[in-house]
């Protein structure tokens, strides 16, 4: 589906900040995620990434 290699879109990280926002204890599942994919932020994210982390966020 997704070029591993594709950077995330501007949507996809608005909608993941959008959904810090709404929910302070999203912020541990975007920094448990990040880390552990050895990123610096979610705009260092692959499309495939962001999704996989959206999906985490949504069926929290």
């Amino acid at each position: 589906m997704y070029n591993k290699n594709d950077n995330a879109t501007k949507k996809q990280i608005s909608f993941i900040n959008d959904l810090l926002k709404r929910d302070d204890s999203n912020q541990k599942v975007v920094d448990d995620y990040v880390k552990s994919l050895k990123k610096g932020s979610i705009e260092e994210l692959s499309k495939r990434e962001a999704s996989t982390l959206l999906d985490k966020l949504l069926k929290k």
